[in-house]
């Protein structure tokens, strides 16, 4: 090989070098950004300390303001009490507890219903009206980082599904004959369901409603990296790559640990699964997957035509409640 030959190749090889370095540089800024974004309430790129991002969450809320929900928050609000637990790494976890709103109150129902990503105990005030008035004691938890809740990283849905035990085994403390509904939206749904499949899961729980939850944590990055960033793959994957290891050195969990298809397989009390098909937050698809994997007991889905994200129970409550109804029924009805 002659000394320009070799010259070249070394400058080729510096080169390539160099444009590996800069290119890896680019993605972990953009894998920490994203991470930060989604995850850190404490980082000033958190989703919430941006304003076109709180315009849209006001949004989404104002698309469920509607008469049910104004008089379930004025119910929520007077009636509301607090409670709190610790979680599993000592975090302190505060819920709101409803008492049943019927003639004639289960002794031993209780519905336990969890919000979605950036949102609250109050936004899920219809669903706990609605289980109060079929004679539960409804618990609103606030997800960890969310409300009053402490945590400095949002859990995805992973971290709090055993959040979500700890109230569970609360429950069952308190009242060894407890029939427990776990329902979930979005994020919250992602929660119940990873917590419906842990191997611990004390017999007491019934039924899992899920709202809109997402397939996985990975998948939904994936759609929102594509969709929402309009990142190419190219670029999108090894981001989610770099974001995934930052999540787990910072938060404790890898994007791939929170599978809700995986949990599907493992859980065994019946499940209701719905989503709006005008979903652009989380895609209607997902659905298909989790109900794909369940094996238990009885899997009721529900796709209702032109709802957007959490909406089903606003564009259609008579059907939406009439299944929510008998799942319920026939988690309750189980020895």
């Amino acid at each position: 090989m002659s000394a320009t030959n070799k010259s070249t190749i070394e400058h080729i090889g510096i080169g390539a070098a160099t444009t590996a370095s800069v290119v890896g540089a680019g993605l972990f800024a953009l894998g920490e950004t994203v991470f930060r974004a989604a995850c850190d309430v404490r980082s000033p790129m958190f989703i919430k300390h941006n304003d076109r991002a709180v315009e849209a969450i006001g949004e989404q809320l104002e698309l469920q303001n509607n008469d049910e929900q104004r008089d379930a928050v004025r119910w929520f609000q007077a009636t509301r009490q607090s409670l709190t637990t610790y979680s599993e790494d000592g975090l302190r976890l505060h819920a709101w507890v409803l008492d049943p709103d019927s003639v004639a109150p289960k002794p031993h129902a209780y519905a336990i219903c969890c919000h979605g990503f950036c949102g609250e105990p109050q936004e899920m005030a219809r669903y706990a009206l609605r289980y109060a008035r079929m004679g539960c004691t409804v618990l609103l938890p606030a997800l960890r980082a969310h409300e009053r809740s402490q945590g400095r990283y949002v859990g995805m849905g992973y971290l709090d599904r055993r959040d979500v035990m700890r109230w569970i085994d609360l429950v069952v403390r308190a009242d060894r004959d407890a029939q427990i509904i776990l329902h979930g939206n979005s994020m919250g749904a992602a929660a119940v369901m990873l917590a419906a499949a842990e191997p611990d899961l004390p017999a007491q729980v019934k039924a899992v409603i899920e709202d809109s939850g997402y397939s996985s944590i990975s998948s939904e990055m994936r759609f929102v990296a594509r969709s929402m960033m309009r990142l190419p793959r190219v670029v999108g994957l090894p981001m989610l790559g770099v974001m995934s290891m930052i999540c787990r050195m910072h938060a404790g969990f890898w994007l791939a640990d929170g599978d809700c298809v995986r949990a599907a397989g493992r859980i065994r009390v019946p499940m209701l699964c719905v989503h709006g098909t005008a979903d652009q937050l989380v895609p209607h698809e997902f659905m298909d997957r989790i109900v794909s994997a369940y094996h238990g007991r009885h899997c009721r889905m529900l796709s209702v035509a032109g709802a957007g994200h959490t909406l089903s129970s606003v564009k259609d409550p008579d059907t939406y409640w009439r299944m929510v109804q008998s799942t319920v029924d026939e988690g309750l009805s189980l020895a």
